[in-house]
């Protein structure tokens, strides 16, 4: 992108007064124009700059060739592009590589989730790349100016730390009103009453004048008042980026004495255009650094990666080493150190490449050839075995000899254990600013691209801290093993051993019934699994299973089944990041949900509206702009705590269903319902009130007419005058914002890129329907579904009022799609002597199995007495009719699965009265015989023991439960 001329006219006044301006900011004319165009113009068109060269998968990394010839294939020179976009520009710091590097490379080399480690962190840079792209970064710097640096530039600023930084200036705000027109003695008193917090610098007072001393100092003292962490830091930043100017130091890369006699007041009011700048590119890259997920380690990395970095925890490695003998980071950063209270003397002991500390010892390049093949053992240590490492490198100058630190430091790596996949030229501008003199400084850098073979490594998994059911420990397994990790059965709920290389290295964080993983020997931290981190967020683990993580607990739904369930399933059918996963009867979207937390696209389709609503909500408000949730939900939060008083109006429900309405809603009850629904639906994004409706339903029972435990709508024996429909609603909508905040801490964690599901309100059984949602003959890697039990749950009756009330659906309306749903119990009389016609006739067979034909004609024949009740009467024709819509949407699995693909069909047995008799309705058995019938391959089911709720009409639930599970031949 090339860079253009911006030609600005104004009057020699107004030039000279913004010069005065920004000599006290620090800023020149050019960084001032470009900090506008900043304000003016979007964040996205800067961080266009990432290229979109992402791998699919970790297969697609397994090839080094392949992988080699794609870096080779990009462009690393970036002559013309921005290098100051997001919070990069934030801090001085010299020989800082620009971000475009570690954006290609950590594009290019790892996958959204995974952990990008730079042993020589520096400003940060290559952590701020991470977390912008959805990884987790680590950063270890032996320089303590180092890690403050990375936390603030990765900082998403929260309300409590600019509560404590906007009383920070009002402090300062406060001094400058004081000491304005003063003299030397107000500088000196400052220095006389702060004077614990004047370093001890050496030859102080040629570095600082009288008026820079006792400032400085006095922001000493008042930052370090702060007690709310962020905002501590950001409070240092903003001091340690004015401390070189403010000195006598002549520039940042002159390490020369030149007396400045700087005003009373300058150095706070340099400090609060410092703070104000912080924190504006903080507040303008928030939505880019909310979520993040960055360590920053203090220390040597020739011995801290073995301390503190757990043995094959890490993805990717990218940074840029001190050049040899070329910067001294030590002296760059020596009075920011002695004023941030550390003593830059100990730093530059540490630091490897420095010029001043080879030209003491009169050591040579070996010296840094050893020092850099430790830090490279704690690298290979790190990374985890097929992973990448890349390291831009420099050629260095000794005495007039020059040396290519590509090449040797390559050769050092081999001697680790290494494999070199090769080094990539990058030519670099001779116009940096340096400490360096020119015959010491770099012509050329070099990206050496280094690789941890693909060797089986050891991995250990430990299960939940909960107690897992018997099938769960052989899930367990099963899951393990189709992701890659071959682990035995004999002790399968309790800790697994294996070993495996990549691809399955990776798939051991996609776990759903471990709690963590560890790889290689000895007691390195564990890793958690993603599922673990979904359940417990970054709180001590619980001895429960959270069935209600992210959004699965928005809405109460009955007869679904638990994400963990659905997960584990997915796992064991084989799907790969990406791969394309569906539930014909997705219910309230549980399976959607978990593909899109999990990395697949997801596709779900149900005929009951609140359902898909539901769905479409749940998976929906994840993607959305979590400033837009927090706002909306913040306002909806205080509006319902104001309002006392609520019209009797009815605006916002359809007049054609007011006499139900009102029938089933006191008086009161609606005036709030109607007032809250339409504060709701001023929100203009469809999803947010899609989201917002949903929580309002989740009420629904609590607030009228119908007895909350009853499954079928019955009457309350007590009917309600009023409810407390704010309260109720504020509750609940508190409840989703804790959940929502919890998963929004740990995203970054999650594998592999998202994708948005689709999800629809529509019929499974019908071909046109899946295929306008995208789904054609064999494109499906995996289906998961808890299809409708056999006249099990009256789903439609159960939410009535919910559809009645929220989505305006009339009674006429309702009962059609109800009569409808597979499994239904409400049948006409003509259908149902046309099914019982059909079920005795001779053609019955061509259309179901015989078995299943034998059973239903049995219970036909034992119900034909009189006086059965119309239920049992019905019970023939309804089984018919659930068969013959499982058969047709098994029909409609088999053409959109991928040949050898499976599906897993979660069902249960249920009962009816055959006479006097109590008579098992064998739906495992039944639906199975259905998929053989229309040519899928019946594998072996897997048992599973369900739970039951606290509910009226229990002696009818079902408490075993198969997975059943057929193959696509």
């Amino acid at each position: 992108m090339a860079r253009e001329r911006i030609v600005v006219e104004t009057t020699d006044v107004r030039k000279a007064a913004l010069a005065e301006q920004l000599d006290i900011s620090g800023e020149s004319f050019s960084s001032w124009i470009e900090n506008q165009i900043d304000d003016a113009v979007p964040l996205a068109a800067h961080l266009a700059a990432a290229p979109p060269n992402e791998p699919k998968s970790i297969d697609d990394l397994l090839d080094s060739a392949a992988v080699l010839k794609r870096l080779e294939s990009l462009d690393w020179a970036f002559t013309d592009e921005d290098t100051r976009y997001l919070t990069h520009d934030l801090h001085p710091y010299p020989a800082k590589f620009p971000p475009q590097i570690p954006a290609k490379a950590i594009s290019a080399l790892s996958l959204p989730g995974d952990v990008v480690m730079d042993p020589f962190g520096g400003s940060g840079t290559t952590a701020v790349e991470a977390v912008r792209l959805g990884r987790r970064a680590i950063s270890v710097d032996a320089n303590p100016l180092s890690a403050m640096v990375g936390r603030v530039k990765t900082l998403a600023l929260r309300e409590e730390a600019l509560a404590s930084l906007a009383e920070l200036q009002t402090a300062v705000d406060g001094y400058r009103s004081n000491g304005h027109g003063k003299s030397r003695s107000w500088s000196e008193s400052l220095i006389a009453k702060h004077s614990t917090h004047i370093p001890d610098i050496p030859n102080l007072h040629k570095w600082f004048c009288i008026a820079a001393l006792g400032e400085l100092a006095l922001l000493r003292h008042l930052i370090g008042e702060i007690t709310q962490a962020e905002a501590r830091d950001v409070a240092l930043a903003a001091l340690s980026r004015i401390v070189t100017r403010v000195s006598n130091q002549d520039s940042e890369t002159r390490y020369v004495a030149h007396d400045k006699e700087l005003a009373p007041t300058f150095v706070l009011k340099a400090y609060q255009e410092s703070l104000k700048l912080i924190v504006k590119r903080l507040e303008a890259g928030r939505a880019s650094l909310l979520g993040t997920q960055a360590t920053f380690l203090e220390g040597d990395s020739r011995s801290v990666l073995d301390t503190s970095v757990a043995e094959g925890s890490v993805d990717l490695i990218v940074t840029s080493p001190p050049y040899p003998n070329a910067t001294d980071y030590h002296l760059y950063h020596r009075f920011r150190l002695f004023w941030l209270g550390h003593d830059p003397r100990s730093f530059g002991a540490l630091e490897i490449g420095s010029h001043l500390k080879h030209q003491r010892k009169g050591t040579d390049f070996a010296e840094y050839r050893d020092d850099m093949s430790k830090v490279l053992k704690g690298c290979f240590r790190a990374l985890q075995p097929g992973r990448f490492a890349v390291l831009v490198v420099g050629d260095a100058v000794f005495k007039g000899e020059t040396f290519s630190t590509a090449t040797e430091l390559a050769e050092a790596g081999r001697t680790l254990g290494f494999e070199v996949a090769g080094i990539i030229d990058r030519p670099i501008h001779q116009t940096k600013r340096s400490f360096s003199a020119a015959a010491r400084r770099a012509r050329s850098e070099q990206l050496l691209i280094l690789r941890k073979p693909n060797e089986p490594a050891k991995i250990v998994f430990e299960p939940p801290a909960y107690k897992m059911w018997p099938y769960e420990a052989d899930l367990r397994v099963a899951e393990l093993r189709a992701l890659g990790l071959p682990v035995g059965a004999e002790s399968a709920a309790k800790t697994l051993v294996s070993s495996a290389a990549q691809p399955a290295l990776w798939n051991a964080r996609r776990a759903a019934f471990s709690k963590t993983y560890r790889i290689g020997g000895g007691q390195a931290s564990p890793q958690e699994t993603w599922q673990s981190v979904l359940e417990n967020g970054d709180s001590d683990p619980t001895t429960r299973k959270d069935p209600k993580y992210a959004t699965h607990g928005l809405h109460a739904y009955k007869g679904k089944f638990y994400p963990q369930l659905a997960k584990s399933l997915l796992n064991a059918g084989g799907c790969s990041i990406g791969s394309v996963v569906f539930d014909p009867y997705c219910g309230s979207g549980t399976v959607p949900l978990e593909g899109f937390l999990n990395g697949y696209k997801s596709y779900g389709v149900d005929m009951n509206p609140l359902a898909a609503k539901i769905a479409h909500a749940k998976t929906g408000v994840l993607q959305l702009d979590r400033e837009l949730v927090r706002g909306a939900m913040s306002s909806l939060m205080i509006a319902t705590e104001k309002q006392r008083v609520f019209p009797t109006a009815r605006d916002h429900f359809s007049e054609a269903n007011l006499v139900e309405l009102e029938s089933w809603f006191p008086s009161p009850v609606l005036d709030k319902l109607n007032w809250l629904l339409g504060h709701i639906r001023l929100f203009g994004e469809p999803t947010l009130v899609d989201f917002l409706e949903v929580v309002v339903s989740s009420i629904i029972r609590d607030i009228s007419q119908q007895e909350p435990s009853d499954l079928r709508i019955r009457r309350r024996k007590e009917p309600l005058e009023d409810a407390p429909v704010m309260e109720l609603f504020r509750s609940s909508l508190s409840l989703q914002a804790r959940r929502l905040e919890k998963y929004w801490r740990v995203k970054a964690r999650a594998p592999g890129r998202q994708f948005a599901p689709v999800v629809r309100e529509g019929d499974s059984r019908d071909e046109a329907c899946l295929r306008e949602m995208g789904l054609v003959d064999d494109s499906v890697d995996c289906v998961v579904t808890s299809p409708p039990y056999a006249t099990a749950l009256p789903y439609i009756d159960t939410d009535r009022l919910s559809i009645l009330a929220v989505l305006g659906v009339p009674t006429s309306e309702r009962s059609v799609i109800e009569a409808r749903l597979t499994g239904s119990r409400e049948i006409k009389r003509s259908d149902k002597v046309r099914l019982e016609q059909i079920l005795h006739s001779e053609s019955a067979e061509a259309q179901l199995p015989a078995e299943m034909i034998k059973a239903l004609r049995y219970i036909s024949e034992g119900n034909s007495v009189a006086g059965v009740g119309f239920r049992r009467d019905n019970m023939p024709a309804l089984l018919w009719r659930y068969f013959i819509d499982i058969q047709n949407t098994l029909k409609q699995v088999k053409r959109v699965l991928k040949v050898g693909a499976r599906a897993y069909y979660v069902v249960g047995d249920s009962r009816t009265k055959v006479g006097e008799t109590w008579t098992q309705i064998a739906t495992c058995d039944h639906v199975s015989a259905v998929a053989a019938h229309i040519g899928l391959k019946v594998l072996t089911p897997i048992e599973i023991d369900v739970t039951t709720e606290r509910m009226l009409h229990l002696k009818n639930a079902i408490t075993k439960n198969e997975v059943l599970i057929f193959e696509k031949v």
